[in-house]
């Protein structure tokens, strides 16, 4: 019975080990980039996020969205509106989207302006 109970044990061991896919150490320990993602990934994350208000060229203003293609916020300012939200409906993104993707779109919204 103890050499059964011994068996379990180590093959569910096994089992519980094997599971973790194929991350090495080294994906676990590397760093995660703050750089931007490019112009078109940018543009792709927009539209699944941000173009239902803001509309595909930023002037849709639906629920209250203002008109990204006037926006003069800076990019620290837009930055942090992703992240964080505002008081006017906007919901914050910083817990649905990477720092890359967030400095992403905000590059992307910046050439929304006319």
């Amino acid at each position: 019975m103890v050499l059964r109970i011994g068996i379990l044990i180590g093959s569910l061991a096994l089992i519980t080990s094997s599971c973790g896919g194929n991350e090495s150490l080294e994906d676990k320990t590397k760093p995660i980039s703050n750089e931007p993602i490019s112009l078109e990934d940018a543009k792709s994350v927009y539209i699944l996020n941000c173009a239902s208000c803001h509309g595909p060229d930023g002037t849709l203003k639906a629920s209250n969205a203002k008109d990204l293609s006037i926006s003069t916020l800076d990019e620290a300012t837009i930055e942090k509106t992703i992240r964080k939200g505002n008081d006017k409906g906007m919901m914050p993104y910083e817990e649905m989207l990477s720092t890359a993707e967030i400095k992403g779109v905000v590059k992307f919204v910046q050439n929304l302006r006319k």
